[in-house]
């Protein structure tokens, strides 16, 4: 009997896990006291800083809040339990899925597709606008963080070329998606492309079905992206709640900074704040490299290693760990809610 040996391989999600946590201890060990960082927990105001929690749960309920608005001037009307529970499966998905920043949008159109039975379309519609008004917030935030920053302090040149890099990079974005959304050729292109690659790595696909179905949904998604700007005053609401969603988001590390005792820097919350947020779209947001990029930019930016380090550790513990509780709940909620649901469908006569 020959024995067969049986290769492992490292997940690569694994793998990226592992390096981020070395990279961030590797930080902490030759760049930070960590008898300093323990000293400045211990000071830490627990009254003040509880309330970066209920910060964060707001900040999902008014995105929430986004989300429901725009499916409402879609013609498409659900309840606020079921968009707040859908919002936290979202941030469960853009959390935990290595992606390009769309896990979040992508899972909320198929839950609740598959929960009420709605148009994906209009689904689709819908979470690309609350898209939109996140990049395009996020834009302006850098940028005022950005010339703030400038006007108040001298900054190395490599670190104002990096800032102002990523800065060009999320504008780029934000019109790219602008301009796919309202552009029926665009979509039509990539969706041939999409097909040639299929095709070339799998030779037997026949994708006329697809095609034809992939086509029908895409004309429905125009055709909501234009209903929403063709009445620009029926987007007056969602976008005071997404500036609203986003104050919550970062007040998280402006509370923190108060319960640690320390002045708040506004502009350079709000430039690391969207720096860190821009990880998102290439799938990093799990523990190690935001919490070490979150430490490195606000120790450039003047900051003490050691508070850097001690408002990333608190922050994080918000919008990671108190995240993933809610959030897997939330999934969890779901899932039963969709199971429930199609079991009741199948012993209907």
């Amino acid at each position: 009997m020959t024995e067969v040996k049986r290769h492992r391989r490292i997940n690569p999600i694994v793998f990226v896990l592992i390096l981020g946590l070395v990279a961030f201890v590797l930080y902490l060990y030759f760049y930070v006291n960590p008898a300093e960082v323990l000293f400045i927990l211990s000071k830490t105001n627990m009254a003040i800083y509880t309330t970066s929690f209920v910060s964060y749960t707001l900040f999902a309920l008014f995105s929430s809040f986004v989300w429901r608005s725009l499916l409402k001037d879609l013609a498409v009307v659900i309840t606020v339990q079921k968009a707040f529970l859908f919002t936290w499966v979202g941030l469960f998905f853009e959390a935990t899925v290595p992606q390009v920043g769309w896990s979040g949008e992508i899972s909320k159109t198929y839950f609740l597709n598959k929960d009420a039975d709605i148009d994906s379309a209009k689904i689709g519609a819908s979470v690309v606008g609350q898209k939109i008004f996140t990049i395009t917030i996020t834009v302006v935030a850098m940028a005022l963080g950005l010339g703030l920053v400038l006007i108040s302090y001298s900054l190395p040149p490599l670190v104002t070329f990096l800032i102002a890099f990523v800065l060009g990079l999320s504008t780029l974005s934000a019109v790219l998606i602008y301009f796919v959304s309202f552009n029926p050729a665009a979509t039509a292109t990539l969706l041939n492309w999409g097909i040639r690659m299929g095709t070339f790595f799998r030779k037997s696909w026949a994708p006329q079905n697809f095609k034809l179905k992939a086509e029908e949904v895409l004309g429905g998604f125009h055709s909501g992206m234009e209903q929403l700007r063709a009445k620009p005053r029926i987007l007056i609401k969602p976008i005071i709640y997404a500036v609203v969603s986003f104050i919550c988001e970062v007040s998280v590390i402006f509370l923190t900074f108060i319960a640690l005792g320390f002045p708040v820097p506004v502009d350079k919350v709000l430039i690391v704040f969207t720096l860190t947020g821009t990880l998102q779209t290439v799938g990093v947001t799990f523990f190690g490299f935001p919490e070490l990029i979150m430490s490195v930019s606000f120790s450039a930016l003047g900051i003490p290693a050691a508070l850097s380090v001690s408002v990333t550790l608190l922050t994080r513990i918000v919008s990671l760990w108190f995240r993933l509780i809610i959030s897997y709940s939330a999934l969890q909620w779901a899932g039963v809610k969709i199971i429930r649901q199609t079991a009741r469908e199948k012993i209907k006569p």
